[in-house]
């Protein structure tokens, strides 16, 4: 458990955990140094190694190990073109001889010497010299003994100059279960849903940590709630289950959840089967919880049906309100509250909807825009309780509404990205204009009910805040669920800079799952306006700037695909590279060992390594069931990365770049837009200043509380503790 403990903390935190020593000798140091520094990384306390164990030599293997995944450098890239970037053949002569190829196999037409590779293909050595490929230059299959021979030549390579930093600190051993315990905390009670990749990493602190700290009211994420109840429950912890669990809707979320239903339970559910003790524990909540009968009409369909696996009549003498209560609903005429919802505003029954409505802030406020502009003679008394019920609405939610609204008029599409990260841009947002004077009412309201409730949180009176003016171009992380897991952790649309005077490389790497699976990398190039200049891809390898490596179509020992990018060699034209990854063929995203991301190269020589992990600014798992990703967009004008992070959708199989271009243009343009449409860190951070009663400060180091890109006490990629702590 100690070590699994110290390396979650290095590879999600960055912490190096050490025991108290007298120091390590200089040699040591200097070693120990040196090779943090070949996988680019830096120690930012170095003076603690003066004073820490001998130990940390103990576990030295495996924090190297994890120090390289971190950064992608614990397997083998070999692209297609070993001599990439220096000789990428012609396409049309490279397409011929792979036809000559294919046309010699066939008739087993062979007059001259050639090689047979495993797979059966033989390749004539009049076409290709073999050992310049990674894998077969005619079918593009891999092939082992290529692979190895081009592993092996990467290998010997010498490594980029440049190096990308990433700060690591030496934390002392009793440090690291309060940063853990409390970066469990941070996952728990952030106001999004678990990021997918963080899930197994969660699992291990609650059976570190147990449930003692955990305070159920501060996890309002329904499907955070149901995640950790699962957990409990299938570890047979009733007596956690019963103390997180307070409503009978919160049973409902665990059994969608133990199911793989909806958590939401806007779907039907399923239900587990239950053992006789099982069901006690969940009719003994159902026992002390308050207002039961109403609460069970809420759900009336699901708990009848639950009723038949539970047997409340069966333990009406132990537990006599659960059998009434299940009594009663049994008598009464289903009628949810949704349906209720939707029949006061076909009827136009405006004052029912309304004191129907009252009842449930979260309802209300997803219904708000439609009651606008359905009554909207009625949008004073809409208004007003709007400004009553502000402070009952989660604050997360109050912050989408006053950008939505603040930009509603001026916007001529809508932009919605679901819970899986597939996007969706509404093409007319006319129907959505209200009248300004509401609109500005409407801004005022919610902006007020946001600094209500940063009030309430923990007060900064006094306190001096630093406040990075560069957050203003990175969006709040609100949608972690499908968020990719990498090392760049911001929200869609957050924009970096990078150096226009270095090479930006970028690869996916992918092993075969349950089939052959072929992806592509591909990059498409636009004007200021969108059109469409052009694309490197398989079908295409090559245009002013821009090289591709070569088309893999399988990857039994994992196939690698980069795309060189010489940014001050583009046509001028070029104003925005969109960055895409299709599956072709084969698995999905989600069911392979996938990932990709983009290097920062100095020297790019086809005798340097094509992956060096030093020189990687992101890395990040592919997670998604669409035809293609589209992880980034290059703005070549403002010299900026633009983090989409999105998945569209496509074919069952043989998705290109050729046709995905006009639906990528259409979803570029609305991502370009995002850091103005979408909450900000830098707004955030001072709504935060502004409500919690803090002092603006302009240098760091006057700063008790230091918001910014690194080094701060909330960092912007710190995506679990500002959903923690901001919101």
């Amino acid at each position: 458990m100690k070590t699994l403990k110290s390396t979650l903390a290095l590879k999600r935190l960055k912490f190096i955990t050490v025991a108290k020593g007298s120091g390590i000798d200089a040699n040591r140091k200097i070693a120990f140094i040196t090779e943090l520094a070949g996988l680019g990384f830096k120690i930012v306390n170095p003076e603690l190694l003066d004073s820490i164990s001998i130990s940390l030599f103990d576990d030295y293997k495996k924090m190297i190990d994890s120090l390289h995944e971190i950064r992608g450098g614990a397997i083998d890239y070999v692209p297609l073109f070993t001599g990439f970037p220096t000789e990428v053949p012609d396409d049309e002569t490279y397409f011929k001889k792979r036809i000559l190829g294919f046309v010699h196999n066939i008739c087993d037409w062979f007059e001259g010497d050639f090689v047979e590779l495993e797979n059966g293909i033989k390749v004539p050595e009049y076409l290709f010299d073999i050992y310049r490929f990674g894998a077969d230059p005619i079918t593009q299959f891999q092939s082992k003994d290529l692979f190895e021979v081009g592993a092996a030549s990467q290998n010997k390579r010498k490594a980029d100059s440049h190096i990308e930093w990433i700060e690591l600190e030496l934390i002392e051993e009793n440090e690291c279960d309060i940063v853990l315990e409390q970066f469990m905390l941070d996952l728990l009670y952030a106001k999004s849903s678990i990021k997918d990749g963080f899930k197994e990493d969660l699992k291990m602190l609650l059976n570190c940590f147990g449930p003692a700290k955990i305070e159920a009211d501060e996890i309002t994420m329904k499907e955070n709630l149901a995640f950790v109840l699962k957990y409990f429950w299938e570890t047979e912890n009733y007596k956690a289950v019963k103390t997180i669990a307070n409503t009978p809707t919160d049973i409902l979320r665990l059994f969608a959840a133990l199911t793989d239903s909806d958590v939401s339970l806007i779907e039907k559910i399923r239900f587990p089967k239950l053992k006789r003790k099982q069901r006690k524990v969940i009719l003994s909540i159902l026992e002390n919880c308050k207002e039961l009968a109403d609460d069970l009409k809420r759900y009336k369909g699901l708990w009848l049906e639950l009723g038949r696996y539970i047997h409340p009549s069966e333990y009406a003498t132990v537990f006599p309100k659960t059998a009434n209560a299940f009594d009663q609903l049994r008598n009464g005429k289903i009628v949810t509250y949704n349906s209720l919802t939707e029949q006061f505003i076909e009827q136009h029954n405006f004052e029912d909807l309304l004191a129907h409505l009252e009842k449930r802030p979260g309802v209300f406020l997803r219904k708000f825009h439609e009651i606008l502009r359905r009554f909207p003679e009625k949008s004073t008394s809409v208004l007003d309780l709007l400004e009553q019920k502000a402070i009952k609405v989660p604050l997360k939610n109050l912050l989408i509404l006053q950008n939505f609204f603040y930009n509603i008029n001026e916007l001529k599409n809508r932009t919605i990205v679901n819970k899986r990260g597939k996007v969706l841009v509404l093409a007319n947002n006319s129907l959505g204009q209200l009248d300004d004077s509401v609109l500005q009412k409407i801004v005022e309201i919610l902006t007020n009910g946001i600094l209500d409730q940063m009030n309430a949180k923990e007060s900064w009176t006094g306190k001096k805040v630093y406040i990075d003016p560069e957050l203003t171009n990175f969006t709040v992380p609100l949608q972690q669920r499908s968020a990719s897991d990498g090392l760049i952790n911001v929200g869609r649309g957050s924009q970096i800079k990078i150096d226009f005077e270095k090479v930006l490389r970028l690869f996916v790497y992918w092993k075969d799952g349950t089939r052959e699976t072929d992806y592509d990398l591909s990059v498409i190039q636009f004007d200021s306006e969108f059109e469409n200049l052009g694309h490197v891809s398989y079908t295409n390898l090559k245009s002013d700037g821009i090289l591709h490596s070569g088309d893999i179509q399988s990857a039994p020992h994992g196939a690698t695909e980069f795309i060189d990018i010489t940014l001050d060699k583009l046509d001028s034209k070029v104003k925005y590279l969109v960055v895409q990854i299709h599956k072709y063929e084969g698995d999905h995203f989600a069911d392979t060992e996938s990932f990709a991301g983009w290097m920062m190269r100095k020297e790019v020589e086809n005798d340097v390594k094509s992956f060096d992990p030093k020189t990687v600014q992101n890395i990040f798992d592919l997670n998604g069931r669409n035809g293609y990703a589209v992880p980034i967009i290059v703005d070549l004008a403002d010299s900026k990365i633009i983090i989409s992070d999105l998945y569209m959708s496509g074919k069952s199989f043989q998705n290109n770049v050729e046709n995905s271009s006009s639906n990528v243009a259409i979803v570029s343009k609305e991502l370009m837009n995002f850091i103005h449409t979408r909450p900000n860190m830098f707004a955030l951070s001072l709504l935060n200043l502004e409500g919690r009663n803090a002092v603006l400060v302009d240098e760091m180091e006057e700063a008790d509380i230091k918001i910014g890109l690194t080094g701060c006490d909330i960092n912007v990629g710190d995506s679990e503790k500002i959903l923690a702590e901001l919101i």
